[in-house]
This record gives C-alpha cells, sequence and structure tokens, in this order.
C-alpha cells in the first residue's frame, strides 16, 4: 500500500513539474506588442514576393534593448536570419530559419548586448509569400538595482572615514552618496578595489539632508570594491552630523548568460508565438 502511494505521489510530481516549467516559459514568451511601457518599435519591413534582404533603420534612441521580438502580418513569411548591428558597428548574426504564419509573431529574441545595445539598424533575410509587414519591438532594459555598500555617521570635526565593503563579487559601473540628518561637504572620494588598483574622485560639493549626489562612473574593468574612502570639508558646527551612506550599481550586464551576457552559448532560435 504504502509502495503504491510513493508510486502514484512520484507520478503526479512527475506531470506537475513540467506543467509549472512551461507556465514560467509562457510567461517569458506571451509579450505583448502593444505593452508600450516595456517594449518599443523599432521599425517596420514593407515586403513583397521575393527573396531578400531588407534594412531597418533604427538610429541611436534613448535606452538599450534587453532583447528585440517581431509580429508577422498580412502573409506567412520564413525569416532566414536577422543581422543586428550596434552603435560602433559592432554586430550579431541570429539564425532564424522559420516561416512565421500571418498574425503570429517571435518569441522574444535576448541580444548579446555588443555596442552597450544602443541598435543602429536590423538586417533581414527572408523569402515571403506574398505582401508582408514585419514590425520589430525592442524590449527596454531597465536600469539595475542600486544596493547599499555601507553607512557611517559623520562625527564632530572628522575630516574622514573609510566605509569597508569587503570583497563583494559584481561588476560595479556606478556609485551614488545619499545623505540625512545634515549637509554633507564632500572634499575627495577614493574607490580601492579588490585588486588594489584605485579610482580617485575631486567631488568638491555640498550634498544636502535627504539628497544624494550624481551618480559617479567607475572604471568598467574592476570586478569588486574593498573599500571607500571619504574625505571631508572640515565643517564646524554643533549640529547632528550628517549620515552618509554609499550605493553601488551594478553593471547592466551582470548575470546574463549566453547571447544575453556575451557567453559563448548559441543564441535560441526565436520560434513562434
Amino acid at each position: 500500500m504504502r509502495k503504491m502511494t510513493f508510486l502514484a505521489i512520484a507520478a503526479a510530481f512527475a506531470v506537475l513539474v513540467p506543467l509549472a516549467s512551461a507556465d514560467a516559459q509562457r510567461g517569458r514568451d506571451d509579450w505583448r506588442p502593444d505593452n508600450r511601457t516595456d517594449w518599443e518599435l523599432l521599425g517596420t519591413a514593407q515586403i513583397g514576393t521575393r527573396l531578400e534582404r531588407d534594412v531597418i533603420e533604427v538610429g541611436r534612441r534613448e535606452g538599450r534593448f534587453q532583447s528585440i521580438g517581431f509580429t508577422v502580418t498580412g502573409g506567412d513569411a520564413r525569416v532566414e536570419e536577422l543581422k543586428i548591428v550596434y552603435g560602433g558597428n559592432e554586430s550579431e548574426v541570429l539564425k532564424v530559419a522559420e516561416v512565421f504564419k500571418a498574425g503570429t509573431r517571435s518569441r522574444p529574441i535576448d541580444l548579446a548586448g555588443r555596442g552597450g545595445s544602443f541598435i543602429q539598424r536590423i538586417e533581414i533575410a527572408y523569402r515571403a509569400f506574398g505582401p508582408v509587414k514585419i514590425e520589430f519591438f525592442g524590449e527596454k532594459r531597465r536600469a539595475p538595482a542600486w544596493v547599499e555598500l555601507g553607512c557611517h555617521r559623520v562625527g564632530f570635526l572628522e575630516t574622514s572615514d573609510v566605509i569597508r565593503v569587503g570583497r563583494r563579487e559584481g561588476a560595479f559601473r556606478a556609485l551614488k552618496l545619499t545623505v540625512e540628518d545634515s549637509t554633507l561637504r564632500l572634499n575627495r572620494m577614493r574607490i580601492v578595489f579588490g585588486d588594489r588598483s584605485v579610482q580617485t574622485f575631486d567631488v568638491r560639493s555640498a550634498i544636502p539632508a535627504g539628497s544624494e549626489s550624481r551618480s559617479i562612473d567607475l572604471d568598467g574593468r574592476r570586478r569588486t570594491i574593498e573599500r571607500v574612502e571619504l574625505e571631508y570639508i572640515p565643517t564646524i558646527s554643533l549640529k547632528r552630523g550628517p549620515r552618509v551612506c554609499v550605493l553601488a550599481q551594478e553593471g547592466s550586464d551582470a548575470g546574463r548568460g549566453g547571447p544575453g551576457g556575451g557567453g559563448s552559448s548559441p543564441p535560441p532560435r526565436p520560434g513562434r508565438r
């Protein structure tokens, strides 16, 4: 009896796990071109009955794109390949080799992010089976979140501080400071990386309480931050000292594998929806 119960549970688990995975994949693939919050129209190709290549000029737009998708209307088309040309003329070729029926759309196609994912143009090789319109959409890349590395309360007549971060992994691309309670007068900020290399920023500005500094770009080659050294402009005040926090922004391509992160995996076939 126990054996039969165990087999029944195992069989149910084997059925439910693929269903859950399929639901997650459908949620990823079921993008909507009318969702203009996340997707932006990049351009349109009007295609006749022939085998050839077409070029959709996108131009340098505000924002970056982490994936693209396309819709097919008016007729069927076999899309052979897509060539994505980024700013700086770097490019990647995506093999498709699939027929798309009228009224269907591709799955999202992750981009490798070369050239900062600013798309200059899209080149398409296709065979149309009648007049066809293909519209290309870009999924906007969301800005990476800011993570707090550490905070410190500035003491009376204190002229410098060290905020120790530790050997935290992550391709940090920028730093900024937030200030509370009173104005922080900052002279210089020195970033010491895990490999002992250093970047120094002459700030020389006052950051009011309740505000933050501008974003400060870091050398993209660095991988870890060991500590942040702050040098203040001496101030005589009996008020409570400011509380300063250091926040870091991870590189936008961190953690993206395969075609989405410049890895060696081949790009996925776009497929139909």
